[in-house]
């Protein structure tokens, strides 16, 4: 690599950090946040034991674990890197609904059956401070810290 190329390099690099455009998300894992919802209006409902949930088994086990412990409930999990990158990687495969968007009174989230309780799931990353870039800045969605009673799975 010539002189031209490594300060051109080191140009874009340096304008990216300064402009907050570096993607920061799951780095330090996440937060996976199961809730109970009592409503009785409901978007999409997966069940469960969809193949796209059956094959992640943390998913499997906080659907467990809430049902068992508090069923009608909220339960937060601490997710190391790559159980959020999993997590994560499942849930995007099914049908989101945005409150922005829908006409529902039910918080954003991706809706699961379980054990005859519908949950909302919503996972949200952990993320390190860098130089020049505030993981503070909404535009990051990242947690700063761990959310108080979160447990681990």
């Amino acid at each position: 690599m010539n002189r031209r190329s490594l300060l051109a390099t080191l140009g874009l690099g340096s304008i990216s950090a300064l402009s907050g455009c570096l993607n920061l998300e799951g780095v330090d894992g996440g937060v996976l946040t199961v809730m109970h919802v009592s409503s009785s209006e409901f978007p999409d409902v997966v069940p469960s034991s969809d193949e796209r949930l059956s094959d992640e088994p943390l998913l499997q086990r906080a659907l467990d674990r809430v049902t068992q412990d508090e069923a009608r409930g909220v339960m937060d999990f601490r997710l190391d890197r790559s159980e959020y990158r999993s997590v994560a990687d499942a849930l995007e495969t099914l049908p989101y609904y945005d409150r922005t968007e829908g006409e529902l009174s039910i918080p954003s989230g991706f809706y699961v059956r379980h054990d005859g309780f519908v949950y909302r799931l919503a996972y949200r990353p952990m993320c390190s401070e860098t130089p020049l870039v505030s993981s503070e800045n909404p535009r990051h969605r990242c947690w700063t810290s761990v959310p108080e009673g979160t447990t681990t799975l």
